[in-house]
């Protein structure tokens, strides 16, 4: 696959990133996502060390925190490392590192993790090949969470020319699948399938059952795991 620069810098989104958590849309789309990360984490018992790539502000290493993993977080802006450290995550270390170079030993991870992040980088392949070397084999797993190219409205977002989806690269769940597959046993799991109309936002929870249960391939969010 063809890659594209990513020059959007999310520096300067470090003091705002978490506040659409905290809008209704925000709320859902989160809860969402969680539960479909949820079913692939390995039991925290077993596989106890998780890198979250692309860490941002820490959203997503304070989840893994909550699963019982001991989170090492890392990301290219030291703005964001900064807001993840002011969290004071339990059980959470943070540091700058560039994706397509990280700075551990093979193995060093029993999971590692990139939610939202490959869609942002220069070279995702780079960065999974990376991600796989310091995943743990066998045993290990590597995640990760994208946004999916067939969705209606991450069709709108990219056409939108918003930053910075208008620089991003969204996946087919096709797509997902075949960039994990060199690194282990890939599945992949379609998520987020929410009301057509905002008025009907609570039914979240039914419409994304509805559409996991009838194999829809349009949810919002892609979940991907490949097992080592």
């Amino acid at each position: 696959m063809s890659q594209q620069p990513n020059t959007f810098n999310f520096g300067g989104m470090a003091g705002s990133y978490d506040d659409w958590y905290n809008t209704r849309l925000g709320r859902t789309y989160d809860a969402l996502e969680k539960n479909a990360l949820a079913r692939m984490l390995p039991d925290a018992m077993n596989a106890n060390r998780l890198l979250d790539v692309g860490c941002g502000t820490g959203h997503w290493s304070a989840f893994f925190s909550t699963r019982g993993f001991e989170v090492t977080g890392v990301d290219i802006g030291p703005e964001m490392i900064a807001a993840a450290r002011a969290k004071r995550i339990t059980n959470a270390s943070f540091q700058v590192a560039d994706a397509h170079a990280l700075p551990f030993h093979d193995g060093r991870f029993d999971v590692t993790a990139a939610i939202t992040t490959l869609e942002f980088v220069r070279d995702s392949e780079a960065v999974l090949r990376e991600m796989a070397r310091c995943t743990s084999s066998p045993g290990g797993t590597i995640l990760v969470g994208v946004l999916n190219a067939l969705a209606t409205v991450n069709i709108e977002r990219q056409k939108g020319g918003t930053p910075p989806y208008a620089d991003a690269r969204f996946f087919s769940p096709e797509q997902v699948k075949a960039v994990l597959a060199p690194f282990g046993k890939a599945r992949v799991a379609v998520t987020t399938f929410l009301p057509r109309r905002a008025a009907a936002l609570s039914l979240a929870p039914l419409t994304d059952f509805l559409g996991r249960l009838l194999h829809g391939r349009r949810g919002a969010f892609l979940v991907g795991r490949a097992l080592r």
